[in-house]
């Protein structure tokens, strides 16, 4: 009966021991998605948020509102402006939507871009998704443009556009993988080249398999909502995490391997169930002897 006791405790224990590992290791893993998700979601939402505010005063500012200076003196002022702030271009519109450079004046007339249709139609800050642009027709950027406003009339527009490779920079880790969404369910920025624009609901249908419902996740996504999931991808069990960019209609997605987060927590329920199965070992010959 005491061998039976003494089985049934070793039983116990080792239940106990397992579920509590499984629980710290979820918790572990899916906190340091979030973290992870949260850091590099941050950095993105400070320079959309810096930007929209340079933007928004810049067009209240005389300098670009007066009509004493003509629009090559102002793209000129941009330009010097610009030489702090590190964006690919930063430019300005009339009222026709063209758009002025230094040293060319009127460069070119920007009014079948939808983003400019819509600042002009409403007012409204704009924040595009990523496109290519620039003299090569290759450089990933994002566009923010905000409205100069007379008589709350749209009178022209600003407009500056922040280079893709700042944005891949903020979302780098050392054992995560950070994307950024479009509004589109596309692929923007922390992807290699061959897969920018590709849908992220095809990755997800296709190449995870996901434990909870996949069209739930990419609904989650398309609504600006938070999240976690867990999900197998290149046959590792992997915990991801994704979060709004306020002001735009991008998400940030976070996907971090399991093992790696838990690998310390797997060493010490390795070291324990020795110590356990030694113990129960150790009892059981006693008890043997005994009898």
């Amino acid at each position: 009966m005491k061998k039976y006791k003494s089985l049934l405790f070793f039983i116990i224990v080792f239940i106990g021991l397992t579920a509590a590992v499984i629980a710290v290791s979820v918790n572990k893993t899916k906190g340091a998605a979030v973290q992870e998700n949260t850091q590099a979601a941050s950095q993105i939402q400070n320079r959309i948020d810096e930007t929209i505010l340079f933007l928004e005063e810049l067009a209240q500012d005389e300098s670009v509102r007066t009509t004493e200076t003509d629009y090559e003196q102002k793209a000129r002022m941009l330009t010097e402006l610009n030489k702090g702030k590190g964006y690919m271009m930063l430019r300005i519109l009339d009222g026709d939507m063209n758009v002025y450079k230094e040293g060319t004046g009127l460069a070119s007339n920007l009014a079948s871009r939808d983003y400019l249709q819509r600042l002009y139609a409403t007012g409204e800050t704009q924040v595009t998704d990523a496109f290519l642009a620039g003299a090569d027709g290759k450089t990933i950027n994002y566009t923010v443009a905000a409205a100069i406003m007379e008589n709350e009339k749209v009178v022209g527009g600003l407009f500056a556009a922040i280079y893709g490779t700042s944005i891949d920079r903020m979302l780098q880790a050392k054992d995560a993988e950070n994307v950024l969404i479009g509004s589109e369910l596309q692929y923007m920025g922390g992807v290699p080249e061959e897969k920018f624009g590709l849908s992220v609901a095809d990755f997800l249908k296709a190449d995870v398999k996901t434990a909870g419902s996949t069209a739930k996740i990419t609904a989650g996504l398309q609504n600006g909502e938070k999240g976690t999931f867990w999900g197998i991808h290149g046959g590792k069990l992997k915990c991801f995490a994704y979060s709004p960019i306020t002001g735009t209609q991008w998400v940030v997605m976070t996907e971090i391997p399991v093992f790696i987060r838990i690998k310390s927590s797997v060493i010490l329920y390795l070291l324990s169930l020795a110590v356990l199965l030694a113990a129960a070992w150790f009892i059981a010959g006693r008890n043997k002897k005994k009898e």
